[in-house]
């Protein structure tokens, strides 16, 4: 995905949100070191075994532990909603039906980041938004911590509407 190729009112609105969580965690740098932090670490930490994983500024916990299988479905997922626009276009049954239990189990998932600042706080986001029938879509905040390049937030984070 590239945010820049996104239109104003959805480009507004995930500033609105990206900004609240980057404030929730104690202001922009925090947030972007959070990510970094993040992305550094090996395996995954979404599939830790407990359901959280602590960086240096944020206690990150998922309300369901995900499962490795489970995890790759998501990130193909991810992947075939940011070419087509829809995670079950074009794919296979036996994919289909693998990508409909990822999307029952992960739907209900809450992720819960708490600030280790004083001034931070926490901040709750799900994997999947839900909202619209027929079209659940991975939420961009979640794709912003464990799947997009890092210049995806920083862009979002400075975007300034006309």
């Amino acid at each position: 995905m590239d945010f820049n190729k996104l239109d104003n009112n959805l480009k507004q609105e995930i500033h609105f949100e990206i900004l609240a969580f980057a404030n929730a965690m104690g202001g922009k740098n925090f947030f972007l070191k959070m990510i970094e932090e993040i992305r550094a670490e090996t395996p995954n930490p979404l599939l830790n075994k407990s359901g959280m994983f602590h960086t240096s500024k944020s206690k990150i916990t998922l309300s369901k532990s995900m499962y490795k299988d489970t995890f790759q479905i998501l990130f193909a997922a991810i992947r075939r909603e940011d070419k087509g626009g829809d995670m079950l276009n074009g794919i296979a049954p036996k994919e289909y039906k693998a990508t409909m239990n990822m999307m029952k189990a992960l739907a209900k998932v809450i992720i819960t980041v708490e600030s280790k600042e004083e001034t931070g706080g926490t901040y709750d986001f799900t994997i999947l938004d839900t909202s619209e029938e027929k079209k659940t879509k991975v939420t961009f905040i979640f794709k912003a911590l464990f799947f997009y390049h890092l210049d995806e937030a920083k862009k979002a984070l400075s975007f300034k509407a006309e």
